[in-house]
C-alpha cells in the first residue's frame, strides 16, 4: 500500500478542514453576511489563512494525484467532513447529532474500504503469471 502518498492525502485533507475552519472563524467576526461585508473579509487574517491553508491543500493533492488513481484518492476527501464535524465539535462547540454520527462512521467505513481495495487491487495482479502479459510490439517498422 503506497503509505507515504495516503499520508500526503491525509495532511490534504487535514489542511483543508484547517482552512474550513480559519474561514469559518474569520466569517463569524464579520458580523454580516452581506456582499460588501463577505468581500472585505476576504483580507481578513482568519480568511486570508482559510484561503492559503486551501491552496497548500490543493498543491499537496496534485502530488497525491500524479502518483495515485484518482477513483482511489478522491474518496479520501470525503474524510473532510469527518474532520470539520470533529473540529467544529471541538472549538466550536457546536453540537453533533446521533444520525450525523452513524452518517459519519459510514463516510469512514467507505474510506475504509476504497483503502482496502488497494491491497486487493495489488494481490489480483500478483497473481497474473507472465506467461499471460502480453508483449506489445510496435506496429511501425519504424518505431523502435
Amino acid at each position: 500500500m503506497p503509505w507515504r502518498w495516503i499520508a500526503m492525502l491525509l495532511v490534504a485533507v487535514s489542511l483543508g478542514a484547517g482552512g474550513q475552519m480559519c474561514l469559518k472563524f474569520g466569517v463569524d467576526q464579520l458580523g454580516g453576511g452581506g456582499l460588501v461585508a463577505v468581500i472585505k473579509g476576504i483580507f481578513t487574517p482568519y480568511v486570508f489563512a482559510g484561503f492559503v491553508l486551501y491552496g497548500l491543500s490543493s498543491i499537496i493533492y496534485l502530488m497525491v494525484l500524479a502518483r495515485l488513481d484518482l477513483s482511489f484518492a478522491y474518496p479520501f476527501v470525503a474524510l473532510s467532513f469527518v474532520f470539520v464535524t470533529l473540529l467544529s465539535w471541538w472549538l466550536l462547540q457546536e453540537q453533533i447529532p446521533g444520525l450525523r454520527i452513524i452518517g459519519l462512521v459510514l463516510i469512514m467505513g467507505g474510506v475504509l474500504t476504497v483503502a482496502a481495495s488497494y491491497r486487493a487491487e495489488a494481490a489480483q495482479a500478483a497473481e497474473v503469471p507472465q506467461s499471460r502479459v502480453a508483449l506489445q510490439t510496435p506496429t511501425d517498422p519504424g518505431v523502435t
